[in-house]
């Protein structure tokens, strides 16, 4: 794939992605050349021709000396909109290019995602974070998740932890292992000598994208059940220990502290903080889900095909 064609694929998801989630609406103007460039670390010109490349597919539309907005979106039928047609239509092209008949492709899939149903751990510190992730892994990847919770603070040596025993043990009836880069060496560790495979969550780009720009603009407020989940995002977003206030939390068990929120600035709310609190009115940063990023959900739709082909193959011997 061609640089450009990279680039408007990648804003190409983007928008489709926040279409889908509510966030974009037709007639919405988009952030500009520049600024996309900066965001991007494209060059502008690479910039411009991605947005006349969606503008030819009908996904946008570029108005000179005005900028680049959503075109309204035809659909098919009551509900189908004409870009999702468009991608099922590739999906039915691609499926006929390796000889697999169009009738014939619901059946294969079900075979690669629903043969067995696949046990996976999910191993976390934070019920904010194991709730988040748990909720993804199940409604949008099938998977019957087991949630295995550690100590928030990693160990210096994975393979002299208290927790390695006991872990190496909730793990081993598994069939796919979850989790993040700050207990990889404990998980690792537990997993060693097994082929469990491990998926290492990597957060999705617009995500991220959206709470550094939050930063750069001034405070963020974060509402959580657990405290060291603020830790945890300043670790990972916030550059110097001065800038400890940079991020501020609020328990959503201080129903007072909640309260006295200004009710128009966004704050990350996080999906185990919401069922906390019920139907708050807080303006969202961003959204609960998706949480992860493609190439999370790559990694696992091909550890989910793998494990049902397997379990296939030994059905039939």
């Amino acid at each position: 794939m061609s640089p450009d064609s990279t680039l408007a694929a990648r804003l190409r998801d983007r928008i489709i992605a926040d279409l889908h989630l509510g966030q974009l609406h037709a007639g919405q103007r988009l952030p500009g050349v520049r600024e996309l460039s900066a965001s991007l670390k494209a060059d502008h010109r690479a910039v411009t021709r991605a947005f006349r490349k969606l503008e030819a597919e009908g996904l946008v539309e570029v108005r000179p000396r005005s900028g680049v907005y959503v075109a309204e979106q035809e659909t098919i039928g009551e509900e189908m909109p004409l870009e999702t047609a468009r991608w099922m239509a590739a999906v039915l092209v691609e499926g006929w290019k390796r000889r697999i008949p169009v009738p014939e492709l619901p059946d294969l899939v079900e075979r690669c995602t629903a043969t067995v149903r696949l046990r996976c751990a999910c191993v976390e510190s934070t019920e904010d974070q194991m709730l988040t992730y748990r909720t993804e892994l199940e409604n949008d990847f099938g998977l019957e998740v087991v949630p295995v919770f550690v100590a928030p603070v990693p160990p210096d040596d994975p393979a002299s932890s208290s927790e390695l025993a006991a872990l190496r043990e909730r793990l081993r009836e598994m069939d796919l292992v979850v989790t993040t880069s700050f207990h990889a060496g404990l998980v690792s560790a537990a997993l060693e000598g097994s082929e469990i495979p491990l998926v290492m969550v990597q957060i999705h780009p617009s995500v991220v994208a959206s709470i550094r720009k939050r930063l750069q603009e001034g405070p963020l407020t974060v509402v959580a059940l657990d405290p060291s989940f603020a830790d945890r995002m300043r670790t990972v977003y916030l550059d110097d220990e001065t800038e400890r206030g940079t991020i501020r939390p609020v328990l959503a068990a201080d129903r007072e502290a909640v309260a006295s929120l200004d009710p128009s600035e966004p704050v990350l709310l996080t999906r185990a903080a919401r069922r906390r609190l019920g139907d708050v009115a807080l303006p969202m940063l961003v959204p609960h889900s998706p949480t992860f990023g493609p190439e999370t959900a790559h990694q696992l739709c091909t550890i989910i095909i793998r494990l049902n082909m397997v379990a296939e193959q030994a059905r039939n011997a």
